[in-house]
């Protein structure tokens, strides 16, 4: 299978629905972090300590995954096999599971649903105050974006065409490459970003822009605009049969790339991301590839788009040194950690900006290198029906949540509002996470006011003493906690 796998249910799923306000690419712009229980010196720091680096209860190897593999209980037991993480996959793709079927969309679209698509396009999260040289947008400016969407283009019916991405590429709000900002010092945040396609992931083509330099497509994930000439245009069936094939090699990496071929510069060199699943290339062992030979390489097959825009495939290369395995790793607690740091340090990217990714991109692609598909935004990822969840309100006590998360598993998910973090175990009974995170605010033991940390990056840090705001606790601002690896 490609990079996503569709089931083979025939039950009806939420194609058409989606999160209001554009929730699905909120995230939190800091993190607030106080003293955690007392900590053995052994251990870890003392928790009313701050790091060097300015984050509290907080000690140097613990940056290792070994330090929370020894920690973890069996950490080399599979939690979940293959046939329950299939049915996982399935379910992330029915009813309220957070991703959209593209085989369920009608082949005839109509006036109405394709100017939805455009209306939920538009939605962003992001204020757009400032653009990239730093002058104030005005509506003037954003009208003449929305002007190319030519909404009034719009066929009265049309027939639903199909295509598969042939490199990483953005999904955009708007038909544009123009950069808007909440403010100055927030260039982190790009208004018009939506998320990410990678390499082989299919989309419903629906319209295209007054340029034609724009498609808007429907993605597993939402309705967004990409460039045109980073989707390869083919039948229903070619594009389908494609992300059907089994897995030749899935990347395991934060990223690796396709070998350099000048003979083929359409697959030299292509980022792919952690939990990309490429077919193999029908080439016998040691049969050249691009100008090189094969024996030392694993030859997958890419999408390539021609001249005319068609859809074809090309075969290429990925060096046997590179971070890959030839399935989908194990379900264990070891693969979840070393899986999740390998993203340490990566700079936080909204919406897969910077080529990085952001708190769900984080959390979905070390799901997605053993086989689970999690939906791309925090919420979702919440309450999705493919998931086990422990739901919170406000009707739930602040010490009902610390013992749920006493006894939070490696891998499970605490979601906040506009946010999400994973578990990566205890220490002394404290709970630590990982996650992709902007800032790092806790109160400073020495003056007893909050300080902000920025971190800008996939960092670890304490879990309870955890801010969402400046006077409510993460923990108490916990929405779900997510037991990803329970049947």
């Amino acid at each position: 299978m490609n990079s996503l796998t569709y089931p083979s249910s025939t039950q009806p799923c939420a194609t058409m629905r989606r999160a209001p306000a554009r929730s699905w690419r909120t995230r939190a712009l800091s993190l607030a972090v106080m003293g955690a229980a007392s900590l053995t010196a052994c251990a870890a720091p003392s928790a009313l300590s701050v790091s060097p680096a300015g984050v509290p209860a907080f000690s140097e190897d613990m940056l290792s995954p070994e330090f929370w593999i020894r920690r973890a209980p069996s950490p080399d037991a599979v939690l979940l096999n293959a046939s329950q993480v299939a049915a996982k996959r399935e379910r992330a793709f029915g009813p309220d599971g957070g991703l959209v079927d593209l085989r369920r969309i009608p082949a005839t679209l109509t006036r109405a649903q394709v100017s939805e698509w455009v209306r939920e396009a538009q939605q962003t999260p992001i204020k757009a105050a400032i653009d990239e040289h730093g002058q104030p947008v005005t509506e003037a400016m954003l009208d003449e974006l929305r002007r190319n969407a030519a909404v009034e283009h719009i066929a009265e019916t049309s027939a639903a065409r199909y295509g598969l991405s042939v490199r990483r590429t953005a999904m955009r709000s708007l038909p544009s490459d123009r950069q808007f900002f909440p403010a100055e010092e927030l260039r982190d945040y790009e208004s018009l970003q939506a998320g990410i396609l990678f390499p082989g992931e299919p989309v419903v083509i629906a319209h295209q822009s007054a340029d034609q330099q724009w498609l808007l497509v429907l993605t597993t994930q939402a309705p967004a605009w990409v460039h045109r000439g980073d989707i390869a245009e083919g039948s229903a069936d070619a594009v389908f049969s494609y992300v059907a094939k089994a897995p030749g090699r899935v990347v395991t990496g934060d990223q690796v790339r396709t070998v350099f071929t000048p003979e083929a510069p359409e697959v030299s060199e292509l980022a792919l991301d952690m939990g990309i699943a490429l077919p193999r290339a029908d080439v016998a062992l040691g049969e050249p590839v691009n100008g090189a030979s094969s024996y030392a390489s694993w030859p997958v097959l890419l999408p390539v788009r021609g001249q005319d825009g068609a859809l074809a495939f090309s075969s290429a290369l990925l060096r046997r040194t590179a971070d890959t395995a030839p399935g989908y790793l194990p379900l264990t607690r070891a693969n979840i950690l070393r899986q999740a740091f390998k993203f340490l340090g990566e700079r936080y990217g909204w919406g897969h900006q910077f080529n990085g990714r952001d708190c769900s991109g984080l959390t979905s692609e070390v799901y997605r290198s053993m086989g689970l598909f999690l939906a791309p935004n925090s919420g979702m990822q919440g309450r999705s029906a493919a998931l086990n969840h422990q739901l919170f309100t406000a009707q739930d006590s602040h010490d009902e949540r610390v013992r749920a998360l006493a006894q939070a598993e490696v891998g499970d998910l605490v979601v906040v509002p506009g946010h999400v973090l994973m578990i990566i175990g205890h220490v002394n009974g404290e709970p630590y996470v990982i996650q992709d995170v902007p800032y790092a605010v806790f109160k400073d033991p020495a003056t007893l006011q909050l300080r902000k940390t920025k971190l800008n990056q996939v960092s670890v840090t304490p879990l309870l003493p955890l801010y969402a705001d400046d006077k409510t606790l993460y923990v108490d601002a916990m929405t779900s906690l997510v037991h990803v690896t329970r049947p």
